[in-house]
């Protein structure tokens, strides 16, 4: 779960810092008072522990599943908040996660849009403004999207605290736990990720990222649905439905893009 969201986060990073470039993590944390730190002191918190591997289980019996987040990014030393929509849609390896930045939180048209596709055997990676898709092999990593595992690292590098819970609904009795994750690894470049879960449901529905010079990530659930009908080929880049694509294949060698590039010069 942790891994998960730190792709998210990544990715959003990558988008609004672009000569980073790459992908993936995301959301929520709440500011350490006096209750959170006295609580840090704790070894166990088994009720956050209880609260997690509830959430865990809940996703890996997942097959399939599609969510649109709604993302607000706060830059302090800017202090600026940058808004967008981000949807992600995976199943095992295979995912498609799409972002694009928004006016503002309620903006309906997203521009600079990127959107990163894998079939677990290759990954593309476009860019619509530059109408430009690059393709590289899939590597299998510790921090790839594979569920049955991501579900499992709270466990082991991270300190849990549950913080409280917050009542949506009172009379419709929906409540939310709140979870604070702090990694034990000094040397992190985040400082807290807060999650907000369902009780009823176990379905995570906000999270903040927390960076070392305070930089706030959070996200918020918009939709959740499960059981989706998907082709294989859904999670593959279809070059017929972008004309005049540039591709920069990563697969090929120094010498077989040169030649490419000879090519075009020579026509």
């Amino acid at each position: 779960m942790v891994m998960l969201i730190a792709k998210l986060w990544h990715f959003l990073v990558v988008l609004f810092r672009p000569r980073l470039w790459w992908f993936v993590a995301v959301l929520s944390a709440f500011a350490a008072d006096e209750k959170v730190l006295e609580i840090l002191e704790k070894t166990v918190d088994e009720k956050a522990l209880e609260i997690l591997d509830k959430t865990s289980a809940y996703y890996q019996g997942l097959e399939d599943f599609r969510a649109v987040y709604g993302v607000t990014i706060k830059y302090p030393e800017e202090d600026t908040v940058q808004c967008g929509k981000m949807e992600i849609t995976a199943r095992g390896q295979q995912y498609r996660l799409s972002y694009g930045k928004k006016k503002t939180i309620t903006d309906r048209k997203t521009v600079d849009k990127k959107e990163t596709i894998t079939d677990g055997k290759t990954v593309w990676v476009y860019d619509e403004d530059l109408n430009e898709v690059t393709i590289s092999e899939y590597a299998k990593t510790d921090s790839d999207l594979n569920f049955a595992e991501l579900y499992n690292l709270y466990q082991q590098g991270y300190q849990s605290v549950y913080i409280g819970e917050r009542i949506v609904h009172k009379t419709k009795n929906i409540i939310r736990d709140i979870v604070q994750l702090t990694p034990l690894d000094e040397g992190s470049s985040f400082k807290s990720i807060t999650l907000e879960v369902d009780r009823a449901t176990a379905q995570i529905h906000r999270w903040e990222v927390v960076q070392n010079e305070e930089t706030r990530y959070i996200c918020t659930v918009c939709r959740f649905s499960v059981n989706i009908p998907l082709s294989d080929d859904y999670f593959t880049f279809d070059m017929g439905a972008h004309p005049g694509v540039e591709v920069i294949d990563l697969r090929e060698s120094e010498e077989e893009q040169c030649e490419k590039t000879a090519d075009v010069d020579e026509g």
